[in-house]
């Protein structure tokens, strides 16, 4: 049997990660934002020239600018890391609360009745990472309020783990549409060179604003939406791992199922209650 101390090495965000067994993708995100694409290039088509609305030039403005700043503002390695972050944005949900209450209800009758042997054999048969800790704790015989210690800080290093590349998310975010001015400004220097040319200001004048264009849309279309929906999925991984360690309290203390029950409850949304 693994010892509790060797049970919590990890943060809570990468044992959550390692439990997402659903590759498939999360509806709402996904047709959120091929929804907005679509419903964006269709305009542009209707408008006219939509050939104008593809500029290298500008993109390479906006993202360069925004990924360079970046780099300098945060740890390279955050950086780096930020593409399997916003993939998670579009993978479904991991945890159904009310399937937890389920269970630590069955494994604080478990413990009643049949005593730490029976716990102990249950431990192995749990899924959840943040509740096997908690069990594994029990069964290593620790108290009431070093449990509760060890676990605080694992959801603490979990919220500041997400937090830190939602921070990254909001920083590009704003960083984008500031990229997209310079490229504006660019053009326009550029624009008023060949004044002398009066076939040429619209164009160029288009081509300029189209960096603005290129910033907005990433920023708020993308970025901004995605470090959203992360910072809305770590306020609820944290409500569910504060109730799960509720009930790690009370299987400890031997608290009856139906009193672990309401006490996690009254920490979720009436949606995710278990009655």
């Amino acid at each position: 049997m693994a010892t509790a101390t060797q049970e919590i090495r990890g943060t809570a965000a990468d044992l959550a990660q390692e439990e997402r067994a659903d590759t498939g993708m999360d509806t709402g995100t996904l047709l959120g934002a091929l929804g907005g694409i679509f419903l964006i290039t269709v305009a542009i088509i209707r408008g006219g020239d939509a050939g104008i609305f593809i500029n290298i030039n500008s993109a390479l403005i906006v993202l360069g600018g925004a990924l360079s700043t970046s780099f300098i503002a945060f740890p390279s390695k955050k950086v780096s890391g930020m593409v399997p972050i916003i993939n998670n944005a579009f993978k479904p949900g991991i945890y159904e609360p009310e399937d937890y209450v389920d269970d630590i209800m069955r494994l604080a009758s478990k413990y009643r009745s049949g005593g730490m042997k029976q716990l102990e054999n249950e431990e192995s048969k749990v899924d959840n990472r943040f509740l096997k800790n908690g069990i594994a704790m029990i069964v290593d015989g620790y108290n009431a309020k070093e449990i509760h210690e060890l676990m605080e800080r694992e959801l603490n290093s979990m919220l500041d783990r997400h937090n830190s590349g939602v921070k990254v998310l909001r920083f590009m975010s704003v960083q984008a549409p500031v990229f997209g001015m310079a490229g504006t400004l660019i053009g326009l220097v550029q624009m008023l060179m060949h004044l002398d040319d009066p076939a040429t200001i619209g164009p160029a004048l288009a081509t300029a604003l189209i960096t603005t264009f290129y910033g907005l849309m990433l920023a708020n279309l993308i970025l901004t939406p995605v470090a959203a929906k992360l910072a809305s999925r770590t306020d609820m991984e944290g409500v569910l791992f504060k109730a799960i360690r509720v009930g790690i309290i009370g299987i400890h203390d031997r608290v009856n199922p139906q009193k672990i029950q309401r006490s996690m409850n009254a920490l979720l949304p009436p949606s995710q209650q278990r009655e």
